[in-house]
């Protein structure tokens, strides 16, 4: 089974479900994505030699997030992972090992039928630096909003009961 295949991502790592309910708008903005691309999220849990960790706040969350984002269809998930940390945090991470992988299953809000399925894997990963001002991040304007090195866990963390167990 290929790295981009549902179930072929990090075997070894623990997996967990999760059901994301959207609006119907947004479900079929991403369904392209599920169903001719990969349908898999890499995002790392990047921490500098002091511990702390680094999260972004997007235009679409709620609240601080793993820096992460769709796997291309010619990139593994490290690669993609590191990509994404790089553009949204402007470090240089190295990627280690999985830490999780959740099953996700997305979910229309109006009739709660399952449209499509997808994979989202954390790594582990590790960078040191400085993070710039959230104004020069992300693929385009606007995209992050802010990001930052924390020395806990934020209470606000988009999916935190979810992703805190693993952070």
């Amino acid at each position: 089974m290929s790295d981009n295949a549902p179930g072929g991502v990090a075997p070894g790592a623990p997996r967990e479900s999760q059901s994301i309910r959207l609006p119907e708008e947004r479900i079929e903005a991403l369904r392209e994505w599920a169903e001719a691309g990969t349908g898999l999220t890499a995002a790392a849990r990047v921490r500098d030699p002091d511990g702390r960790i680094a999260l972004v706040k997007t235009s679409w969350s709620d609240g601080w997030v793993l820096p992460g984002g769709a796997v291309e269809p010619d990139e593994s998930p490290p690669t993609a992972a590191a990509r994404e940390v790089r553009e949204e945090t402007g470090l240089d991470a190295a990627i280690d090992d999985p830490v999780v992988v959740f099953e996700q299953s997305y979910v229309g809000a109006e009739g709660g039928a399952v449209a499509f399925e997808a994979e989202y894997v954390v790594y582990a990963a590790r960078a040191a630096g400085r993070i710039p001002d959230a104004a020069g991040l992300g693929v385009s304007p606007d995209e992050i909003r802010a990001a930052r090195w924390f020395e806990a866990v934020p209470a606000a963390l988009h999916d935190g009961a979810l992703l805190r167990p693993y952070l």
